[in-house]
């Protein structure tokens, strides 16, 4: 309770049937002529203006002047508003200080003022007006003679005196006025009251949302599209009664079924377009709500309203899903077409298929059709219809993207892009894709050998050189290709030269090949460097060094072979300078194919190649069996670097193994110390010894 005093207020509350002082007395510049109370804040009005106090800091806030003529009137709205009264008309303020835009305007000056929600009723003159804050109007307005005064008590009842006499204003019972208001559609009136009717909940609840509904459609019709999808987001009607709303967004004959409060508007233009994108955020919102929320788990639906009062609404989750996906889609296609691939991407889209067809075609969008294809895994009409349109580098970049599980689609629809394009429709099997990567590749290379030879040699190459592939076979097969399109008559002599250098190149570089199984298919007469190399890779030294020194009659490779292929370690190649050296002084006369046919004639020993060998590698070759292969009658100044060479190693050889002796001994001798001093120390075990390790006596143990 709040009393004034002079220029002071002094605070009191009501506790075991006694008064207590709330806080402090506060001081006011002036004596106030009208009080209110709001939670922690009191409006006063003072001779020439409002104020606002905050009880809790004591803090004083000046708003505006009060009214020229008249006394100043206060009263409470609701919990957090006053309405103020200046002249003609009546001031919302909030307890936080905003001035609110809204304001009541009174014919004449009014004396007296109360709030019966939701109707704001003054004494004006000689008469009573009756108004509301939202909407602003005016409900009625009548002559009372002499009224001075007005109060209520409880709602519905307003009491006014004059000096003689006293009425009170009872109010139309709820229900009428609800209904008086919706026929001027005064809804928002019509809401008020109905939150206040005295009535059961559930009869409550159904009427706010009848009300509720047609509010939506009287601003889905006046073109307030924003507010109409709120209310129906709110009341989680039917989408597919909203979608109603629209011109051809439903099948006709399903349009035609449902029922709405009033006539449709005719949307065209930037009208229809604002009502797509308010329409295109309900169907959003409720998207969400069937996928999201906990009550559409299920796969039917029961707490859908329907707009129409003899509308039924739709029970299968699915169904509902599959309309308000494709109406998105038409919502886009005319309001915002880059969200439509963002649409058909989505993993959970259900996208009425014939009806999306139809919308994509008839806005010309294929590339759309074509993920919405692939999403829905449809990948053979995807493709004929690339075909249709003749488009050669979307199939291929769709075939890239199809993976190993759709080989057989893969092969049958490249072999038309690999008939008019070779090159382009090889991209299909080698982008650095990673469903590209995966593709079986034996598959891809039969698929080729079968139908397209000349691919197959570069498919290989990519395979193996690119991608690292060490597969034995495509190893093989693309030795096999080289020397088949070598020795192939059709193939010009400069490609055939490029070939062998790449033949060459594979057969030294690669490990992976199977040097037994591709020597089977080298022809005899020619290729014989190739063959060599084979040989290198079989460790069959010596029919290598004949191709070269027979064949080949190339020393300086023959040299080259055995600096490359000599290890002084390993056995098989310890002997390659002195096979060579042999094959000098002694040429093989046995006929071999490939190798020394039986009419070719035999080489004639070379000694001083043989010689030269020695010199320039004695460190190289095993000097006893060199010894052996030299002729008797040999000069010995020509081989005196090799002897000395091979003396000299011979007795390095020996310091070396006579050092690793001694090193050896010496260990041997240091290991026999450490195990006789470590044998001589004496360990007594007894029952009452500890474990080092567990820290238990070993007479407890088992």
């Amino acid at each position: 309770m709040c009393v004034v005093v002079g220029k002071r207020l002094q605070l009191f509350y009501w506790k075991n049937r006694n008064f207590f002082e709330l806080r402090e007395d506060l001081a006011v510049p002036d004596y106030p002529k009208a009080i209110s109370w709001c939670k922690e804040t009191l409006c006063l009005a003072f001779k020439t203006e409002y104020c606002l106090l905050n009880l809790l800091t004591g803090d004083q806030e000046e708003l505006f002047t009060t009214s020229k003529q008249g006394e100043p009137l206060i009263t409470r709205v609701s919990i957090d508003m006053f309405a103020l009264v200046q002249d003609k008309k009546s001031i919302l303020v909030s307890t936080d200080r905003n001035l609110e835009m809204k304001a009541v305007f009174w014919n004449e000056i009014p004396t007296a003022l109360v709030y019966d929600e939701p109707y704001l009723i003054a004494i004006c003159g000689k008469g009573v007006e009756i108004r509301t804050v939202a909407p602003k109007l005016q409900i009625d307005c009548f002559p009372l003679a002499g009224a001075k005064l007005i109060s209520t008590t409880k709602r519905g009842h307003v009491y006014i005196a004059s000096g003689n006499s006293i009425w009170c204003l009872k109010s139309c019972p709820v229900e009428t006025q609800i209904e008086s208001f919706l026929k001027e559609k005064h809804f928002e009136l019509a809401l008020s009251l109905a939150n206040l009717w005295d009535e059961l909940p559930d009869e409550r609840c159904k009427q706010v949302a009848h009300i509720q509904k047609l509010y939506a459609f009287n601003l889905f019709c006046n073109k307030n599209f924003d507010g109409a999808m709120n209310i129906f987001s709110k009341l989680e009607t039917d989408a597919s009664h909203v979608i109603g709303l629209f011109p051809d967004l439903l099948p006709a004959d399903f349009r035609n079924k449902l029922e709405y409060p009033g006539a449709l508007p005719e949307l065209q233009g930037i009208d229809l377009e604002k009502g797509l994108l308010a329409l295109t955020k309900f169907l959003i919102q409720a998207r969400r709500n069937l996928l999201g929320d906990s009550k559409f788990k299920l796969q039917t639906i029961s707490s859908t309203v329907a707009l129409g009062e003899g509308n039924s609404t739709i029970r299968t989750k699915n169904q509902l899903l599959q309309i308000i996906d494709t109406t998105l889609l038409k919502c886009y296609l005319q309001t915002n077409e880059s969200l439509v691939e963002s649409l058909l991407r989505l993993k959970d889209n259900y996208c009425h298929l014939e009806e999306t067809e139809r919308a994509l075609k008839r806005h010309g969008k294929l590339k759309e059709l074509l993920i919405m294809y692939r999403t829905r895994g449809l990948h053979n009409q995807a493709l004929h219809l690339l075909q249709r349109e003749n488009n050669k580098v979307r199939i291929i970049q769709y075939l890239q993207h199809l993976g190993r599980e759709h080989m057989d689609l893969i092969l049958e629809f490249s072999k038309p892009v690999l008939l008019e394009n070779p090159n382009e429709g090889l991209k299909i099997f080698i982008e650095d894709i990673q469903e590209v990567e995966s593709l079986p590749r034996p598959r891809v290379y039969d698929f080729f050998l079968n139908n397209f030879i000349p691919l197959v040699i570069l498919y290989l190459e990519h395979i193996i050189h690119v991608w690292g592939d060490k597969t034995p076979m495509f190893h093989n097969a693309l030795i096999n290709q080289y020397r088949e399109r070598i020795c192939n008559s059709t193939t010009d002599q400069s490609s055939k030269e490029q070939l062998q250098l790449k033949l060459v190149q594979f057969l030294q570089t690669s490990q992976y090949y199977t040097a037994e199984h591709v020597l089977l298919h080298f022809p005899y007469v020619g290729m014989y460097e190739e063959r060599a190399l084979l040989y290198e890779r079989l460790g069959r030294h010596e029919l290598a060094l004949q191709i070269y020194i027979t064949k080949l009659k190339n020393m300086n490779k023959a040299l080259e072979y055995c600096k490359q292929v000599y290890s002084k370690t390993d056995s098989s190649r310890k002997e390659v300078f002195t096979i060579l050296m042999k094959m000098l002084l002694s040429p093989p006369t046995d006929s071999k194919p490939g190798v020394m046919d039986s009419e070719e004639q035999v080489k004639e020993p070379d000694l001083p190649s043989a010689i030269k060998l020695l010199h320039d590698f004695a460190p190289c070759i095993e000097p006893f069996r060199a010894l052996k292969f030299l002729p008797d009658d040999i000069e010995i100044h020509k081989v005196q670097n090799f002897l000395k060479t091979s003396v000299q190693n011979h007795f390095s050889e020996r310091r070396k193994l006579l050092i690793q002796k001694g090193l050896t001994k010496s260990e041997f001798l240091r290991a026999t110390s450490e195990k006789c001093l470590c044998e001589s120390e004496l360990f007594q075990v007894s029952d009452n010894t500890v474990c080092d390790v567990c820290r238990k006596r070993f007479t407890n143990q088992r």
